[in-house]
């Protein structure tokens, strides 16, 4: 069981959207649409091959264009200080190119690489280097990508009892091809609804769920909505689909979400 961590504050999250067609895909919009909630602790990085009028579409301040070992050795200096690294990239095989090495400049840092797809992914683990995955559809993948990292975050750096902490999660996904999976829903036996569509999500995400060493799951809620009796059932739950995984877990509390309940799944 992981225990509160004052560090966890503080932790600098650097997300680089990659752009993978001629017009802005999801990688550079998504990085917009975080901008506007104005996340603690995040930094973000535009990155494209193309025009460089799609990075100029983009709100981001720092903006590269990879075309030279150049280019990749500036955009590896701008990556480094952070304790997690996103790379976010909607339809990869656009221009999968572009996409490796920018994984390439982040994996070099030595820090967790969360990788987050959109639409066709098949293959391309072949081709890019990260430590952990998570794959969301085509439709809405800009915002839905939003809500992985802010989520991300929030398990790391909103109070709670028991905590997650970020060092243990970069332990856990570090070079083990993990698995992330996510739910948000609300309403009458919510914990326990998002708690299946997250385990849903990453069991579709994973060739082998049943074979994972390790789960972490975070709940991030309403304070009423959070009990240890709940938190121990689900994993129970994880258990019986992942029957050798050690389980941990952590709650946030967020007070705003109401009867709302956000729901991770970090699986190694």
């Amino acid at each position: 069981m992981f225990e509160n961590n004052f560090d966890n504050q503080f932790v600098k999250v650097k997300v680089v959207g990659v752009n993978t067609k001629e017009n802005n895909s999801g990688g550079l919009t998504a990085l917009n649409c975080m901008l506007e909630q104005n996340l603690p602790g995040v930094n973000y990085l535009a990155v494209d091959r193309h025009d460089v009028k799609n990075l100029y579409a983009c709100k981001a301040i720092h903006k590269f264009r990879l075309l030279t070992r150049e280019d990749e050795n500036f955009l590896t200096e701008n990556l480094r200080g952070a304790d997690l690294i996103f790379v976010v990239a909607d339809e990869v095989w656009e221009n999968i190119k572009v996409v490796a090495l920018t994984a390439h400049c982040a994996k070099k840092i030595g820090v967790p690489v969360i990788f987050i797809a959109g639409g066709n992914f098949e293959d391309a683990e072949d081709e890019i280097i990260f430590d952990a995955l998570i794959k969301l559809p085509n439709k809405n993948f800009e915002f839905d990508a939003g809500k992985v990292i802010k989520n991300f975050i929030e398990a790391v750096t909103l109070p709670g009892q028991p905590k997650i902490d970020v060092k243990a999660v970069a332990e856990l996904v570090k070079d083990s091809g993990a698995i992330l999976g996510y739910s948000e829903r609300d309403g009458k036996n919510a914990v326990v609804k998002a708690a299946k569509a997250a385990l849903e999500h990453a069991e579709t995400t994973a060739d082998d769920f049943k074979a994972a060493s390790k789960i972490l799951f975070n709940i991030t809620a309403a304070k009423g909505n959070l009990s240890l009796e709940e938190a121990q059932k689900l994993s129970s739950l994880f258990k019986r689909h992942a029957p050798k995984a050690e389980i941990s877990f952590g709650f946030s509390i967020d007070d705003w979400l109401v009867d709302k309940v956000k729901f991770l799944i970090v699986a190694a």
